[in-house]
């Protein structure tokens, strides 16, 4: 060990070290402060996020805007970079993408991933259509895919009661109908970035029309779906009860 005046290399690595990792979490808080500030205000050409998003990344159903609060940082990162670049198109959020430098699309990522979900995740991960209606387009799709088109069931990636996966897998459940309706037709027309191992651009290109809609419009409803199924078992309870 090596000591100078007497302390200790050693001990002041240590202490580096330890002001290191205890500064770590302020970087996170200032980056989330700065994309709370980007998704208020906005900033230059850069429009506030809360325009289209809602005030608290809830996003805006009747308009087809999508809910971005608590969604993975990597996922929405990419995603404004996807913008940016041409990769995915939109004629609102490629402008607004364009004028993003890298530490903005960082930060707006960051603040809305630390943003609780417009939906019970815990619950709706619960709720499962195990033996949906055979004429269930949606359910059916959603819980058990089409195997004789190969397009396997949403929840296997997206999750139980589509809550997302991870950093990569978003979150579908609650998502407007037209906006998930809108980026199927997207990866089926090849508009979009079809993903990890072309995932997306091939299931999507293996479903029709028909069957994109009713995905939609099954996701789009799913957390009120759901609340509603559970609030008929808890009323239901007390009959068998008596039974």
């Amino acid at each position: 060990m090596v000591r100078k005046r007497g302390i200790s290399v050693l001990a002041v690595g240590g202490l580096a070290m330890g002001a290191f990792f205890m500064s770590a979490p302020t970087f996170a808080q200032t980056a989330i402060e700065q994309g709370q500030t980007l998704a208020k205000s906005g900033s230059g050409a850069v429009l506030a996020c809360a325009t289209c998003h809602g005030a608290k990344g809830e996003g805006m159903a009747a308009a087809g805007f999508p809910y971005l609060a608590g969604q993975g940082a990597s996922y929405l990162d990419e995603q404004l970079q996807e913008f940016a670049t041409g990769a995915r198109s939109h004629p609102v959020m490629a402008p607004i993408a364009k004028a993003m430098n890298r530490s903005q699309m960082q930060a707006a990522a960051a603040y809305y991933a630390s943003l609780a979900a417009p939906f019970d995740a815990k619950a709706l991960s619960g709720h499962l259509d195990t033996y949906p209606a055979k004429d269930d387009a949606g359910a059916w799709l959603a819980n058990r895919g089409d195997w004789s088109n190969n397009i396997p069931a949403c929840i296997q990636c997206h999750g139980p009661g589509g809550v997302g996966v991870g950093e990569q897998f978003p979150a579908i459940a609650g998502q407007p109908a037209a906006y998930l309706r809108e980026q199927l037709l997207a990866w089926k027309q090849g508009k979009r970035n079809p993903g990890p191992l072309n995932l997306m651009g091939d299931i999507a290109k293996r479903m029709n029309e028909a069957q994109i809609t009713a995905a939609a419009d099954y996701f789009a409803g799913l957390p009120q779906a759901a609340k509603a199924a559970k609030a008929a078992k808890a009323a239901a309870a007390p009959a068998e009860g008596a039974k």
